[in-house]
């Protein structure tokens, strides 16, 4: 009788079927072998090979997967979401998810009182919807908002009548992370979207192009007639738009990666209404800042153009200039300058200058009068984050998102002229919160440097060496890890674990320079941070190394592909998702062609070096002692590639000399992480909590 295939004999004949593809290329001079290039290709063996890898893992967590586990996690992530608000007129619209809903959706509020129903429901569109972005007129008449399937964030543009909740007819596709900004009339907008068929720039080959421009559209007509404002000439710009309360000036804002950004600014005329569908090459274009490799964004108000920019000033200042006077540098004049914090947002509201700062890896709102005085502080209820702000400046009222880790996602009301914050909405957690603490420390890297560690654990909590810590990083993109709500990880803190949130080079906590100081050549001080972290953990009394889990996805999964293939000796179970593993050949799948000024590319020799110095799936050694691993990604990710996660599964499978699983899981109908369902959120952190308990001896 011919005996079962054994796990091991199945593993080996799947990654040995794969191997059968295997590349060695030369590039400037350095052979780069790929044993497991067919598995980046959308075929049938690399369809086998993913349903029998995700089912061989989803055998092993249903069989560690407590029943009451999904049960607590489900009442956990249930907790609401308050995000993104914004005002229209007397009007604020935020986003709001509560109890068992699968997405949230976007809630009005008048007068203080949010209306009971949304008005705007994603889940309307199917059980897979999302709503991605929204932006409501200057009166709070309209919003324009972006609804997209399956996590893919391909947005369609939608708008929709406040006071009905009639949708409009309109409908305009390829809208993914479009930014729009409307007319003081409430009858037009600006928009940014990608080329379609029978433009230039469209690609018939791919469902993304990446490089959107600016067009014009006015309530009533046909978006296929909507005239091209800018854009289209560099393939990896991304404009976002804004107009001037006297709808007289257009500020184009072009980013150029995460490191740089040009200014362009169009006079519409002193009749905007006759000026709006001019051709760009009839307006009065003004080039204020292009070509520099530092960051800098433009907003009109009151005939002055403001400049929240790092020009000369890493932690960012804010210049103001005339429009006629914008492309001298030589006559910005700072209103707010440089300062110890981190500038990380701003807006004109009643008169002042309200300023988010970053400030020792927390929010602060400061308020300025227009001349740069100070003019007071908003009182936060605690070291939190900000999750979007927003005024008018005809307005007395700033509206901004709050939470901490312990303080559950609410909506304020500032009232610029009383001093006075109002909480508007807050969703509802049903927990003792004063059961935990936050404890925030520092702890020296390789060369020196301090590195932020956020910690929350229960009060109680015994210093034994003995406790389950899970670590998280992300470290890149300019992206700041401030204390906010995370659902996920109270049910780690619940079973005596301990959460913590390293604070990396490259994020922009501190502004241009730390974001600098990890990436492209620096980028291995970020890894040398996080290991700074995981042996300050193993060696100052709380935890040993086989007692320490990591995590992170997108950028914060290439950190963990580097720490399996760097460091396999500092932690027992590593949990990454979504993530970037293969850096020598990253830049071939869009939309990664972007993040060349992030990481380097390996069409430049030297930029070479470095990415094939750390690149995760190029470091995998044979013999290796490698630790528990869970990879998972994403059919419909339109960010990263999932051929990044195929291909270092089976390099970790076929390499290592452990007996610790390396398992792979693609989840299906789901993208990148935003737009997630809650379900399919429940599904995806019961599958880590199990692989981790059960990895690290959790009971």
């Amino acid at each position: 009788m011919e005996q079962p295939e054994t796990d091991a004999e199945m593993l080996s004949r799947l990654n040995e079927a794969a191997r059968r593809g295997a590349v060695v290329e030369t590039l400037h001079g350095v052979e780069i072998a790929d044993p497991y290039r067919s598995l980046e290709r959308d075929g049938a063996e690399t369809r086998a090979w993913i349903t029998a890898q995700s089912d061989r893992t989803q055998a092993f967590l249903s069989e560690w997967t407590d029943p009451d586990m999904r049960e607590r996690i489900d009442r956990l992530l249930s907790i609401g979401v308050i995000s993104r608000p914004a005002v229209g007129g007397d009007r604020v619209f935020y986003l709001k998810r509560e109890g068992d809903r699968e997405q949230p959706a976007l809630y009005v509020a008048e007068g203080g009182t949010p209306r009971e129903q949304p008005l705007v429901d994603p889940l309307a569109a199917g059980d897979r919807a999302a709503l991605d972005w929204f932006f409501p007129s200057p009166g709070g008449k309209y919003v324009a908002y972006g609804l997209s399937q399956n996590g893919d964030e391909r947005s369609t543009l939608h708008v929709i009548d406040v006071a009905s909740g009639e949708v409009l007819p309109l409908r305009v596709p390829r809208t993914k992370w479009s930014s729009v900004d409307w007319l003081q009339s409430e009858d037009a907008f600006y928009y940014t979207r990608y080329p379609q068929e029978g433009e230039p720039g469209f690609d018939a080959d791919s469902q993304d192009t990446y490089f959107p421009r600016v067009y014009f559209h006015r309530l009533g007509t046909d978006p296929a007639s909507d005239p091209l404002v800018f854009g289209g000439e560099r393939g990896t710009d991304f404009p976002g738009v804004t107009v001037s309360d006297d709808d007289r000036w257009v500020v184009v804002n072009v980013f150029r990666g995460w490191s740089a950004s040009d200014v362009y600014l169009f006079d519409r005329g002193r009749d905007p209404r006759r000026r709006a569908d001019a051709p760009s090459d009839e307006r009065g274009l003004t080039t204020v800042i292009a070509g520099e490799e530092h960051l800098t964004v433009g907003h009109v108000h009151g005939a002055q153009l403001y400049l929240h920019t790092n020009l000369n000033a890493p932690k960012y200042r804010i210049a103001r200039v005339t429009p006629a006077r914008a492309a001298r540098q030589d006559a910005w004049r700072d209103v707010v300058p440089e300062s110890d914090a981190a500038i990380e947002d701003w807006d004109v509201v009643g008169g002042r200058l309200v300023v988010h700062y970053i400030d020792d890896v927390r929010s602060r709102v400061r308020i300025f009068r227009m001349d740069g005085r100070p003019a007071g502080e908003i009182d936060l209820p605690m070291a939190g984050s900000i999750d979007g702000m927003d005024g008018r400046p005809t307005g007395n009222t700033v509206v901004l998102g709050f939470s901490s880790y312990l303080y559950p996602p609410s909506l304020f009301a500032y009232d610029i002229r009383s001093g006075q914050l109002a909480q508007v909405d807050q969703v509802e957690a049903g927990m003792d919160f004063e059961a935990y603490e936050l404890e925030r420390v520092r702890v020296t890297s390789a060369d020196g440097t301090e590195i932020p560690v956020s910690i929350v654990r229960r009060k109680d909590m015994e210093r034994d060496g003995n406790r389950p810590v899970l670590l998280y990083g992300y470290g890149g993109f300019n992206v700041s890890l401030l204390p906010a709500f995370t659902r996920n990880a109270l049910y780690w803190i619940e079973k005596g674990g301990v959460y913590a949130v390293a604070n990396l080079r490259g994020g922009g906590e501190f502004g241009e320079d730390w974001h600098r100081a990890g990436n492209l050549g620096n980028k291995e001080r970020v890894f040398e941070d996080f290991e700074a972290v995981m042996r300050w953990f193993a060696e100052g009394g709380i935890s040993r190394r086989e007692r320490i889990a990591i995590t992170g996805g997108s950028n914060g999964g290439l950190l963990m592909g580097a720490m399996i293939t760097r460091s396999p000796e500092l932690f027992g179970a590593a949990a990454s998702y979504v993530g970037l593993y293969d850096m020598v050949r990253y830049h071939r799948f869009p939309p990664a062609e972007l993040w060349v000024t992030e990481y380097g590319s390996a069409d430049d020799a030297e930029q070479l070096a470095w990415l094939h110095a750390y690149s995760p799936y190029h470091r995998v050694r044979e013999g290796e002692q490698y630790p528990s691993i869970l990879i998972e990604t994403a059919d419909h990710d339109s960010r990263v590639y999932w051929g990044h996660s195929t291909k270092f599964a089976a390099a970790l499978q076929e390499a290592t000399a452990s007996d610790n699983p390396i398992l792979f899981y693609m989840v299906r109908r789901v993208g990148h992480g935003a737009g997630t369902r809650l379900s399919d959120l429940v599904d995806r952190y019961v599958r880590q909590y199990a692989f981790l308990e059960h990895e690290l001896g959790i009971e």
